[in-house]
């Protein structure tokens, strides 16, 4: 039987160039002559594509080309993927897709753009070596690209990045893209990270006062110096990330028999069917003075507009970096205060188990990566189990 799917390239002649061809075949009679017109492929107008394949319809459509050469190159092929899918499965960029988009109803917007971009690199990697099919990925393959592809990286964006492909290549597997376990044979990337530098109390004293002098500009954070810096005391105090401090809405506070206590979502956290809420607690002198200073809105005071996107958050860190000039403190960020609230924790005696929970870690191992250097205890627990071995030994 005869096959009927075929592509068809053709002109998309413009209004000057189809007047030009009428008068050059004027003598045609007019089914010849629309036949020729367009059938003339000599001009230099947009080249469209239309017709059908064995596995896919393209309606009439631009190829963006106008070299008659390079739409014959395009149209054989989408031809030849047509023929190829049928032998080595589906297209590395078609599963790609198809991932990230069932992925998207599990991971939050930021975490689905840092999994389409280690996908887009892998994506290109394979096609500058002429793999163009997920099934023609191989352990080597993989292994080259973590070698040359995320070369420049930090250790931690790498590891997190192998983990994202690893993820990917799980998932490719168990939906039979791939008949090999490749996420088990490709190597994790172990990342090494920096040790966190809380402020000391003389920078934290010197950042509180420059804040406290801001009165410049007609909007922003520079408005409101006094406002400005009870919002970096109460991370200094709760241990809030910038995200959720700038979005805290005291209503929301319940008097306990000591402390003020501040139940809510953290915008960091995983999509699951049960959302995480944290506590955090006040005093009652930093509630009082919060809910009597005066707002950046009507509706929250470390809020000068509805905190949407991460906009909020970049303006503090903007203001801070700023502050940390004039008072000369080095590396000026919203997010050490948190870790300042941390190290303050655990130099008090608060167990690490504790300061996790404060601080909404998601486990106490998250903490101790971060910050043991600073549990004193321990070093006594260490201290101990060496004595206690040493007197049974």
């Amino acid at each position: 039987m005869h096959n009927l799917a075929m592509l068809r390239l053709y002109r998309w002649h413009s209004a000057a160039c189809k007047q030009e061809l009428k008068a050059t075949y004027k003598k045609l009679k007019p089914p010849a002559q629309r036949r020729a017109i367009r059938e003339y492929i000599t001009c230099n107008c947009p080249i469209w594509l239309t017709g059908s394949t064995d596995t896919e319809t393209y309606p009439r459509q631009a190829t963006g080309l106008r070299d008659w050469t390079a739409a014959e190159a395009l149209k054989r092929s989408r031809e030849a993927g047509a023929k190829d899918t049928a032998v080595h499965g589906p297209t590395l960029a078609d599963c790609i897709q198809e991932f990230l988009a069932a992925h998207a109803e599990h991971v939050g917007a930021r975490a689905l753009q840092q999994y389409k971009l280690v996908l887009n690199r892998i994506q290109e990697f394979a096609h500058s070596r002429n793999r163009h099919f997920i099934q023609e990925l191989d352990v080597d393959l993989l292994e080259s690209f973590k070698t040359h592809a995320l070369a420049g990286l930090a250790s931690t964006s790498k590891a997190g990045a192998v983990g994202k492909l690893k993820f990917f290549l799980s998932e490719s597997y168990t939906r039979g893209w791939i008949k090999e376990a490749l996420a088990l044979k490709v190597k994790s990337v172990v990342g090494v990270y920096e040790e966190k530098k809380p402020y000391t109390e003389e920078e934290i004293s010197a950042i509180l006062e420059q804040a406290r002098k801001l009165n410049g500009g007609v909007s922003g954070y520079a408005t409101n110096g006094p406002t400005f810096c009870l919002l970096l005391e109460f991370m200094l105090e709760t241990g809030l990330r910038v995200s959720d401090a700038i979005r805290f809405d005291p209503a929301k506070c319940v008097k306990s028999k000591h402390l003020w206590i501040y139940s809510f979502q953290p915008k960091k956290q995983r999509i699951a069917r049960a959302s995480k809420y944290i506590n955090a607690y006040l005093s009652t002198k930093l509630k009082t003075a919060i809910d009597t200073c005066k707002w950046f809105s009507a509706a929250l005071p470390f809020a000068y507009r509805t905190p949407e996107g991460s906009e909020l958050e970049q303006a503090v860190y903007e203001r801070m970096q700023e502050i940390g000039k004039r008072c000369s403190v080095a590396d000026c960020r919203p997010h050490r205060l948190r870790d300042s609230f941390a190290v303050r924790k655990l130099l008090r005696g608060v167990s690490v188990d504790d300061v996790s929970k404060l601080l909404g870690h998601a486990s106490v191992a998250v903490t101790q990566k971060y910050y043991s250097p600073w549990d004193p205890r321990r070093d006594d627990r260490l201290e101990r189990v060496a004595h206690e071995s040493r007197s049974k030994s």
